[in-house]
């Protein structure tokens, strides 16, 4: 249940970052390299996101501590 948004945030993602694209190629005339770069850096994001989030999700799950060596309860053994 962790990941049900993670489809949509990677879709709006996209889509934010091709509208601001194709804004900005209304703008300058650069029409459609910001496009399709909006498409990219908004793919990217949101992939980026969805690592970021399953990283997460399995790090609490494993049980590791923040210093991300594998052990439990901090303390120096």
């Amino acid at each position: 249940m962790v990941f049900a948004g993670s489809g949509i945030q990677l879709v709006v993602s996209i889509l934010l970052f091709v509208y601001v694209g194709r804004w900005l190629d209304g703008k300058l005339g650069t029409s459609p390299w910001l496009l399709m770069l909006g498409a990219f850096v908004g793919a990217f994001a949101g992939f980026y996101s969805m690592y970021r989030a399953l990283m997460a999700a399995t790090k609490s799950k494993d049980g590791t501590d923040s210093t991300g060596d594998g052990r439990r309860g901090g303390g120096e053994r």
